[in-house]
């Protein structure tokens, strides 16, 4: 077992992409390829081949060649992941047409715990320009987080605590500076480990300034002056603080402290509606190897957070969101059992508080309280590799008010067996029963919700919704190209969703959440080929496409929001201390809408980048950077935002900058 990953790292073992990664040293040095490269590692330590659902793995080096400012926006590329698009401050990730609840977003393996799955204007508290790297995953692996990420877990590995010991410099880190023409947006950022053999010490910090981004012209509404989306600028400001003591070989233990403030606007609306964010976290984290004779590995998790958001008209202060919590999380890697060649048990505690206060409030404040037993246990032959996952998760929900309490217990499993056709090639099947309790809002709201432009009615009578769901993968792993092919079907019983009710209320259509059967399905794909490598050069072209269709088994209705048919590709060439990209992506219109939704044309996308580095020293570098986005000023429009029709993407933007690394 290697012992500095499973120090290093997250709560679940994943590997690098599904590109062949390559690296080339001086011209006296061996070229080598690592195909299964692990980039994390919870209590135990897995590989790719391990994992029978699609696992992507976004690293640090591909997040700063990206330029957008949310979660969603850098997660956009990948296969089966869109953007909720909720102008440049918010935008969450949409797994397999999924959103808000039914996507989990972790904070190094726990609840992020800030407000944006309860409406799509509030934003993800992480910042992508500091983060190691972004795992999404799907299948029996998000079992371990909640039976609530039923689309998929995405799981936010952040700079702002050492989970490695520093180099023999004694020292690492890096300063940016960049800025972008679409937004006149400054961002200027740094990051910093000191420390010696046996504790480290890790500062991060970063500003960003930007304005009311520009749009293509044929994008503005008949009554619109200018060139520029109002309500779109962001600023924002982040700095944490972490340490950690190395004892023992490969433990550790470590705190951090992070603070996250960010104003931005919200597009769309008349009277020029902004928020103003602050979250406040604290993270505790404890891992030990070998602990005992029976336990590979323990890793133990709590995370405290006090988060804060102001809805501003103006000047005036209206709706205050405030959601303060903690979790607590801890699981063990055991050793061979029986026939169990490896797994991982464990237990998840949390107590959340919610409130909305202000005239506009659409759900009283409420408590949550959630305790679950999981696991994860996998099974290695030599041609079937069975995983099987578990999960018990009791929900206690209170509101402020005349409202019944909800208390119910949920069930999940899953199980997955994946065939080793020959040395190249598998397939794998999952099956899967995942069971979700509704959320405050589901079951309490009472108000108008004008991110939605909604009156927004809850029902304390919904009980749990489950699905059922089926992924079929093919893997195809060769020297020079490897693919993957996905398909999905998911079945629900008493999907919980915000139906019109075809009448007003204070001005607002009128929504009432109910419970429906629905059905969910699509595919994703993906392939890399190695055109040309020589020991200075490399050349990689991908491919990737998605879709998926959603709709009401009652009404027969589609249901809203669901992304299009996407195709895309990219063209990458290395050669010495020179990286550029091509990529060219079309979404297809989309023309199966729900009720009272309209429908959204295609458009072609064109992103080009270029990176150059200095090497100073053996420890320090200076890289360059150019990025180019929108390159055709397309009119882009994200079907799976609320605001597709009153705000489109940015047009034309190039992102320039450079970066110096020690």
């Amino acid at each position: 077992m290697n012992r500095l990953f499973l120090s290093s790292g997250a709560i679940l073992c994943t590997a690098l992409g599904f590109a062949q990664i390559t690296h080339a040293e001086s011209s006296d040095e061996t070229i080598y390829q690592l195909e299964d490269f692990i980039v994390s590692a919870g209590p135990g330590l897995r590989s790719i081949s391990d994992y029978a659902a699609p696992v992507d793995v976004v690293d640090a080096k591909e997040l700063a060649r990206e330029s957008g400012s949310s979660l969603g926006a850098v997660l956009d590329w990948q296969p089966g992941v869109s953007t909720s698009s909720f102008g440049a401050g918010a935008s969450r990730p949409v797994l397999r047409g999924f959103d808000g609840p039914r996507v989990r977003i972790l904070d190094s393996g726990i609840e992020a715990l800030d407000a944006s799955d309860t409406s799509p204007d509030h934003a993800v508290a992480t910042e992508p320009l500091l983060v190691e790297r972004i795992e999404v995953l799907r299948g029996p692996s998000t079992l371990l987080y909640g039976g609530s990420a039923i689309g998929g877990a995405v799981n936010v590995i952040g700079k702002e605590m050492p989970r490695r010991r520093v180099g023999e410099t004694g020292y690492e880190g890096a300063f940016e500076s960049r800025y972008d023409t679409g937004s006149n947006g400054e961002t200027y950022l740094g990051y910093a480990t000191v420390g010696q053999e046996d504790w480290a010490l890790t500062v991060t910090g970063l500003n960003r300034d930007a304005d009311d981004y520009e749009i293509p012209k044929d994008a503005r509404a008949d009554d619109a002056s200018g060139d520029t989306l109002e309500s779109s600028f962001v600023e924002t400001e982040i700095y944490s603080v972490g340490a950690s003591w190395f004892f023992n070989d490969d433990n550790r233990i470590g705190f951090s402290f992070s603070n996250f403030e960010s104003t931005y606007g919200v597009p769309g609306e008349e009277e020029g509606i902004s928020i103003d964010l602050e979250r406040k976290r604290y993270d505790l984290e404890m891992e030990l190897v070998d602990p005992s004779e029976w336990i590979d590995a323990l890793r133990v998790r709590l995370g405290y957070t006090d988060y804060k958001h102001s809805e501003l008209e103006g000047a005036e202060t209206g709706t205050v969101f405030e959601r303060d919590g903690w979790e607590f999380r801890t699981e063990a890697a055991h050793a061979p059992w029986w026939v169990i060649d490896e797994g991982v048990i464990g237990i998840q505690l949390s107590d959340t508080d919610f409130s909305a206060l202000g005239e506009e409030a659409f759900t009283p404040p409420s408590e949550t309280k959630n305790q679950a037993l999981f696991f994860s246990e996998h099974i290695h032959g030599d041609v079937l590799h069975y995983e099987l996952g578990g999960r018990v998760e009791r929900s206690d929900v209170s509101a402020n008010g005349n409202h019944s309490d909800y208390d119910e217990l949920a069930s999940s499993a899953a199980a997955a067996v994946t065939w080793q056709i020959n040395p190249k090639d598998t397939l794998s099947l999952v099956l899967q029963l995942s069971q979700r309790h509704p959320n405050s809002t589901e079951l309490y709201a009472d108000g108008p919700h004008l991110a939605t432009s909604q009156y927004e009615i809850g029902d304390a009578d919904l009980e749990k919704e489950t699905a059922y769901g089926i992924d079929l993968t093919y893997r195809s792993t060769h020297t020079r190209w490897q693919a993957e092919f996905s398909t999905f079907y998911t079945y629900y019983e008493d999907y919980i969703f915000a139906e019109a009710q075809g009448f007003k209320t204070d001005g607002l259509d009128t929504y009432q959440f109910e419970a429906i059967d629905a059905e969910f399905y699509g595919f994703e794909a993906q392939l890399d080929y190695e055109l040309f490598k020589s020991v200075d050069s490399t050349v990689l072209l991908s491919f990737m496409s998605d879709a998926v269709k959603a709709r009401n088994k009652n009404s027969g209705d589609d249901l809203p929001r669901i992304p299009p048919l996407r195709i895309g590709s990219r063209l990458g060439l290395t050669h010495r201390n020179w990286e550029s990209g091509l990529e060219l992506r079309y979404a297809f219109e989309q023309t199966d809408v729900a009720a009272e939704e309209t429908d959204t044309d295609g458009y072609t996308q064109l992103n080009a980048d270029l990176r150059y580095r200095v090497e100073l020293s053996d420890s320090s570098a200076v890289v360059f950077f150019l990025r180019a986005e929108n390159l055709l000023d397309e009119e882009i429009r994200n079907h799976s935002s609320f605001l597709k029709d009153e705000a489109p993407l940015p047009g034309r933007n190039f992102t320039l900058g450079g970066r110096f690394e020690f």
